[in-house]
């Protein structure tokens, strides 16, 4: 679990993510270990992210559940079963505050 998502990690500082957070899920589900957060300012590097995250996922032999958002979307969610990662356009980051709805689980800001 950690090599996978040291990867999540890896690809999103590849694209830029900003402000990317983890939290440690498992203790309210077990299906699901991390939810990870970041966003980007343009709908572009939004979905940059979010495939690269899936192309490294990919290449280090892990399984991409789904993908949900389409080319309009400003919040693309990519599902690897046990880590879902959420990358928002900066704005929608803003307006959803999924901080807030994580407040009381255990976090920690990352940069590569």
């Amino acid at each position: 679990m950690k090599e996978l998502i040291k990867v999540v990690q890896k690809a999103i500082d590849e694209k830029k993510g900003e402000h990317p957070v983890i939290f440690e899920y498992h203790t309210l589900n077990p299906f699901i270990d991390y939810v990870v957060i970041c966003s980007a300012p343009s709908l572009r590097q939004v979905y940059a992210i979010a495939d690269n995250v899936a192309d490294r996922v990919k290449e280090h032999g892990y399984t991409v559940r789904s993908m949900e958002g389409d080319k309009d979307s400003s919040w693309v969610l990519v599902d690897l079963d046990s880590i879902v990662v959420h990358v928002f356009q900066t704005e929608e980051r803003a307006h959803f505050q999924l901080e807030k709805l994580y407040a009381d689980l255990p976090s920690e800001d990352f940069s590569l």
